[in-house]
């Protein structure tokens, strides 16, 4: 049977051509369906080449636009198309290709796209075709860097500060992109960093809303700079208030305060070792005469930079500084005659006050009035060389302690008898009495 079939297959040429015909059919179903063709575009920057072609013509190119991004559609097998990125193509815009005479004032650069692998399974479908310049008088500025830094240092570490080596850097290319530059900056990490770094960096073009300029057209004197940060040690600090001069008479200096208690400085560590608090001189703030409680501010940062340290906040350096200042309370007291100690009488004399009680008047804070006792108070009576009869002095008063404070003088009246005199009568003679009084 299978002799018969073998044989009538051999005899027609026709069916033979068939069975191979299915076969590539059968063939290229299987290979389509296990690698599809697939589609994908990309965008990539276009690099300008020949640019001294304009340059040598007192001109410089401008990109009108975004014509110098390439936007582009691949197609082919999708092993090849899944696999390729925009760095697998390169775009390029020959300007010696460009024709000076066409019309108006935008000139058209072909650009070349080519695929840096796969070339030879897929297609390249270009929606860019070509590139507009315009041609532009040649602008060139100096912009000083300036260094920044990204991220958060170490715990217990800040940046004491930020320089970047050479700091000036001259930019020159079409007019209409260098005149957009606001300023230059470079940037360093230091991010969990305890220790001072460096780094070469690429100087960034900014416009005056922060954007980033970015122009094959614009050419930099310096290609690279070093940016160097100093990390320093930080310590939190108290800081102490102090005042100078005298409220008004019977107002008391009770206290300062400042806010915050405690300031977050930075420094060489040997530095800070030998900080432990930062002194708000006492000139500084004056209470003369206060008769109410004072406010103000104090900019510490004068007396950080004379230390050799900073704030780890800049905006931090304002203290609130908040002076009491309370009135004292005015008091009469009547104090016992009988307690005054006298002092300098003659043996054969003898001492009566002309009155029970010694009126004065005190003042002092309401809590220290509040805690006065008579027997705190002591009253001297000097009256050596004094003769007999009538006599008003003034006693020597002694409070207890500087919180009290006596208003006016105290006088007291008092008379001394001679204990050996014949009659009363002498002792009180108008004449020996005017002779023995004493103020």
């Amino acid at each position: 049977m299978f002799q018969k079939m073998m044989k009538h297959l051999a005899n027609n040429p026709g069916l033979k051509l068939l069975s191979l015909l299915f076969a590539v059919i059968i063939w290229l179903v299987v290979v389509n369906v296990a690698d599809p063709d697939a589609m994908k575009t990309f965008s990539v920057p276009v690099d300008i080449i020949n640019k001294d072609i304009i340059t040598e013509m007192g001109k410089v190119p401008n990109v009108v636009g975004d014509t110098d991004i390439a936007v582009f559609t691949i197609s082919g097998p999708r092993s090849s198309v899944d696999n390729m990125t925009s760095d697998d193509f390169s775009a390029t815009a020959d300007l010696s290709q460009v024709d000076l005479s066409q019309e108006g004032e935008a000139k058209l650069v072909p650009i070349e796209i080519t695929a840096k692998k796969n070339e030879r399974h897929i297609e390249i479908m270009r929606r860019t075709v070509n590139m507009q310049i315009t041609l532009e008088d040649r602008l060139e500025k100096k912009f000083v860097i300036s260094p920044e830094s990204t991220g958060t240092p170490a715990e217990g570490y800040a940046i004491g500060g930020v320089e970047v080596t050479p700091n000036l850097l001259k930019v020159s290319g079409p007019a209409s992109v260098v005149s957009k530059i606001s300023r230059v900056g470079a940037s360093i990490n230091v991010d969990g960093i305890s220790s001072d770094v460096s780094d070469n960096v690429i100087p960034v073009l900014y416009d005056e809303d922060g954007f980033v300029i970015s122009s094959d057209l614009l050419e930099m004197n310096q290609t690279a700079v070093t940016i160097k940060a100093e990390i320093w040690a930080t310590k939190s600090v108290p800081v102490q208030c102090r005042v100078s001069g005298e409220p008004a008479a019977g107002y008391e200096f009770r206290k300062v305060e400042c806010a915050p208690e405690t300031v977050l400085v930075k420094g060489r560590a040997v530095v800070l070792n030998g900080i432990n608090v930062i002194n708000i001189p006492a000139d500084v703030i004056d209470i003369t005469g206060a008769r109410e409680d004072m406010e103000s501010t104090v900019d510490i940062v004068p007396y950080l930079e004379e230390l050799g340290i900073s704030l780890v906040e800049p905006n931090a350096g304002q203290i609130a500084v908040t002076v009491t200042i309370e009135q004292k309370e005015t008091k009469t007291v009547d104090f016992p005659a009988s307690s005054i100690k006298v002092s300098g009488l003659n043996n054969d004399y003898d001492l009566t006050f002309n009155t029970e009680f010694i009126p004065m008047t005190v003042r002092a804070l309401e809590e220290n009035m509040e805690t006065l006792a008579l027997d705190q108070i002591e009253a001297l009576l000097d009256v050596a060389d004094l003769q007999p009869g009538i006599h008003t002095r003034l006693l020597n008063i002694t409070l207890p302690g500087d919180k009290y404070e006596l208003l006016g003088q105290v006088n007291v009246q008092f008379t001394i008898v001679d204990r050996n005199a014949e009659t009363e009568s002498e002792m009180i003679n108008p004449g020996d009495s005017q002779q023995g009084n004493s103020n």
